[in-house]
């Protein structure tokens, strides 16, 4: 498991896709994550200062309601989708390169976690049904 503070996350409703989005990333030098099912449910809420968890926690501090990311992303794991976590550097560049790729494999509901702040990247899709 990555610190996911410079993080960008994002649904894809096809594992395979998923797979491929990972292979994809790693072609281009970036480190992936592909969580899927119970396992990927786990991983999202784990109580370490390193999961996912720790930093929707900074996220709600910060800005209130925001924890709700991470329930979108639970419900699309709940729902047999797969979410795909990717480091980037504190760079708008990466982000959007990361993006292009998430998308050209269907990625959707994106976004970049900071440690106090997170923007939406990519387009918006059906994560939550």
């Amino acid at each position: 498991m990555h610190d996911l503070t410079g993080t960008v996350v994002a649904i894809i409703d096809d594992a395979e896709e998923g797979r491929a989005a990972v292979a994809a990333l790693a072609q281009e030098q970036f480190t992936a994550e592909l969580l899927h099912g119970e396992e990927g449910r786990a991983h999202l809420t784990e109580e370490d200062e390193k999961g996912l968890a720790a930093v929707a926690k900074k996220i709600a501090l910060a800005f209130g309601d925001e924890v709700r990311i991470v329930d979108r992303l639970d419900k699309a794991l709940e729902n047999g989708r797969s979410v795909v976590s990717v480091d980037v550097e504190d760079d708008e560049e990466q982000a959007a390169r990361v993006a292009k790729i998430l998308e050209e494999h269907g990625g959707h509901d994106m976004w970049r976690l900071g440690e106090w702040s997170f923007n939406r990247v990519g387009p918006e899709g059906s994560g939550e049904g």
